[in-house]
């Protein structure tokens, strides 16, 4: 399905947790323990709703230890890293990783082959050549970027018996699209081993939510607009299931009126461009497949992204393209509590 929003370029989409109350609204937020650090490269928010303070904090801990756990075995930028050693040992022996890392790569090359190639874990030496923080704005030249591709295929993984190799010298993991959300799942999973039954995990826009924010209250998530910090352009409730959103705002630079952002097509090392996306948001049982899958839908653009989605079990996706136009999965608009109300609201355009 797609839908057409008044002309807006360059709009994006930012989940952020819509604070709703009803009666007893003041009773369930004093409940509410919320607490936030800096991990993974992204502001990680915690919150549970637990009465005992004292054993809420606990479990925030727990879930904080864990990410941060995550992140020293998964993390390219760590020197001491399981990635950073096996981009050392590309084309060279294979390396004994821990089985939480190779979850994650088999996860990584699972949704590779799913999605055609979209989404390629050994992006590695692509990501390496562009730097969005330096405000320069290069552009990586010709010859250095069909190098780097000539690196790029997750067919190069090999796995048995516990070990990684990655066939290739140059070759370089980068799981970005995938371990973020699964540092989130098994935060969560931590969460509720302590016997949290109520809790929101956001982790810099993948979340993941269980229980209830108050008493039949849920959480509900909203799609912002930019340009009107204080509009939702959608809301819809969620729990026990994840959201992840993939965008070109979040790294980028701006060249000649062009803007250039971080999600690769790895096919031509270049920025994605298919279907002019800007985003893509994606429902799921797992942030991790939800990270991974949004990463994809927005390489492949509407309307293969859409097609892989609707092929799978308990997934929806929306995503917006620079035009204006949102394409819905089938089932999107049918999530719980879902309202739908578009960049013209009260009759202005919060975009003007």
């Amino acid at each position: 399905m797609v839908r057409r929003f008044s002309p807006l370029p360059l709009t994006l989409l930012i989940l952020t947790l819509v604070v709703t109350c009803a009666g007893g609204c003041h009773s369930d937020s004093d409940a509410l323990v919320r607490r936030t650090r800096f991990l993974m490269g992204t502001l990680v928010e915690v919150t549970v709703r637990e009465p005992d303070a004292v054993r809420g904090n606990a479990a925030i801990n727990r879930a904080f230890d864990e990410i941060a756990r995550l992140e020293q075995l998964m993390s390219p930028h760590l020197p001491g890293s399981e990635i950073s050693r096996l981009t050392r040992e590309a084309g060279g022996e294979a390396v004994p990783v821990a089985p939480e890392v190779l979850d994650v790569i088999r996860t990584g090359v699972r949704w590779g082959q799913a999605s055609g190639g979209a989404l390629d874990i050994t992006i590695g030496p692509v990501a390496d050549l562009w730097d969005f923080d330096d405000n320069k704005g290069q552009i990586p030249p010709d010859d250095l970027l069909r190098a780097a591709v000539k690196k790029v295929g997750f067919a190069g993984i090999e796995i048995r018996d516990g070990a990684v190799r990655l066939a290739r010298p140059g070759m370089e993991l980068q799981l970005g699209a995938v371990a973020k959300g699964y540092a989130v799942d098994r935060a969560m999973a931590l969460l509720r081993q302590m016997g949290i039954e109520h809790a929101l995990i956001n982790a810099g826009g993948d979340l993941a939510a269980i229980g209830f924010r108050g008493d039949r209250i849920p959480w509900r998530i909203g799609l912002q607009h930019p340009r009107a910090p204080e509009k939702m352009i959608a809301t819809f409730a969620m729990t026990g299931n994840a959201v992840a959103t993939s965008g070109d705002y979040q790294r980028y630079l701006e060249k000649d009126g062009v803007r250039y952002h971080h999600i690769f097509d790895p096919k031509t090392g270049l920025p994605a461009r298919e279907g002019a996306v800007i985003s893509a948001t994606v429902v799921a049982p797992t942030v991790m497949d939800a990270d991974a899958l949004a990463t994809a839908i927005f390489v492949l653009g509407p309307p293969k992204g859409l097609a892989l989605v609707e092929n799978l079990n308990g997934v929806e996706a929306l995503m917006v393209n620079e035009s204006g136009e949102a394409f819905f999965s089938s089932g999107f608009e049918s999530l719980p509590d879902f309202h739908f109300l578009g960049f013209k609201q009260d009759g202005k355009d919060p975009a003007k």
